[in-house]
């Protein structure tokens, strides 16, 4: 495990554009039937309601709906089986799993849900570069040591990888991916970890399950990166 970093450090110049925690549980259909009573609870907050359509543009009505606040930076997903909370300008750990927490309990408190079914946490980063002739400088940013058979170039043009790794509580899929970033036609290589845990989940002990899913897929993170990389994310230049 490296130890070039502390789990609370949260860096100037992150690479985050979205952090999410997702619960899934069984099924409950007054979820859907009360939706109007739990936004009640959250307005004051999360007032923008984001409702959901299908293919053909018809709002569903059991489709999970979703509440962001006045920046558009942080909001919530509710459907009859999940919950979700995320944020786009992250604030950290523990103010996000704070809020995660205090949203889930008005749930639990309005609805009989008594037992969980899967947790997710997902760290979703950009990280902008620029070409060194026509390849990707991807040892710049990404300890990604790739292992090819002979004749094989490790000279990247573009890059699409997906791997799922079993860890100690769950399992982390990680997505690394050339892109173009949409908004100023910017290359860039999208970074995803998607971490999932379906067992000894129990409602009383989330919190602890939370900072689990948090702490392993921060440890991919900082051990994916590289050390130069990590020096830039502090506000040092490359």
């Amino acid at each position: 495990m490296t130890d070039n970093y502390s789990i609370t450090e949260i860096y100037p110049n992150s690479p985050l554009i979205e952090v999410v925690c997702e619960i899934r549980f069984p099924a409950e259909l007054s979820i859907d039937c009360r939706k109007d009573t739990f936004y009640e609870k959250i307005r004051d907050t999360y007032h923008a309601i984001l409702i959901p359509q299908n293919n053909s543009g018809i709002t569903g009505s059991i489709q999970p709906y979703r509440f962001e606040d006045k920046q558009n930076i942080s909001g919530l997903m509710i459907g009859i089986d999940r919950f979700s909370y995320y944020e786009k300008e992250y604030t950290g750990h523990k103010q996000f799993i704070k809020e995660f927490l205090r949203i889930f309990k008005l749930l639990t408190d309005l609805f009989n849900i008594k037992k969980l079914t899967r947790l997710g946490w997902r760290y979703i980063n950009i990280i902008p570069f620029s070409r060194e002739g026509e390849i990707i400088p991807v040892n710049q940013f990404l300890n990604l040591n790739v292992q090819l058979p002979e004749g094989f170039s490790e000279q990247f043009e573009n890059l699409s990888v997906m791997f799922m790794s079993k860890v100690q509580d769950g399992t982390i899929t990680t997505r690394i991916e050339s892109i173009i970033k949409a908004a100023d036609q910017q290359e860039a290589l999208l970074l995803d970890f998607d971490f999932s845990m379906t067992e000894k989940l129990v409602i009383s002990k989330l919190n602890s399950c939370v900072n689990k899913a948090h702490t392993q897929t921060r440890h991919l993170f900082e051990v994916l990166i590289t050390e130069q990389y990590r020096q830039y994310l502090r506000g040092e230049e490359i």
